[in-house]
């Protein structure tokens, strides 16, 4: 095996492994967040009343499963679409107050959850390991 494939099936599962111990977590504090929709949810609260499409290209998501995950979210009353005042053929996302509470559960066991899995790598290792991955995202 090529030693990018194998960094590249590294970053892979750790990631599935992160969303894996992140959801788990979630379960366990009766958080109603997917490791996906936390990350939606972290944009939105963020940076509210944004197009739907703002927030697809920063998950990487195509334009219609982002669109299904926003509606479940809605349809649990964490989020809000409104009609943009610009163009009412487009809608903005927002939090609802229910979503803005569950989201700042969530945000404090993900802190947790991130502190753990970061336990025993250094600041400057950090700093290292996010300049590479932003240099191998601008290859992409």
């Amino acid at each position: 095996m090529s030693e990018r494939l194998q960094l590249s099936l590294l970053l892979s599962h750790v990631v599935s492994r992160q969303a894996v111990i992140l959801e788990a977590a979630f379960r366990e504090q009766g958080i109603p967040f997917t490791a996906e929709q936390y990350r939606l949810m972290y944009l939105v609260c963020g940076q509210p009343a944004v197009h739907q499409e703002y927030y697809a290209r920063k998950l990487g998501r195509d334009r219609s499963s982002l669109t299904r995950m926003i509606q479940q979210l809605e349809k649990s009353g964490m989020l809000m679409r409104i009609p943009s005042d610009h163009d009412r053929r487009s809608l903005q996302v927002q939090p609802s107050t229910k979503g803005l509470e569950e989201f700042q559960k969530a945000q404090k066991v993900a802190d947790e959850t991130m502190r753990q899995l970061w336990e025993g790598i250094a600041a400057e290792e950090r700093e290292i390991l996010n300049s590479l991955l932003v240099r191998l995202r601008g290859n992409s």
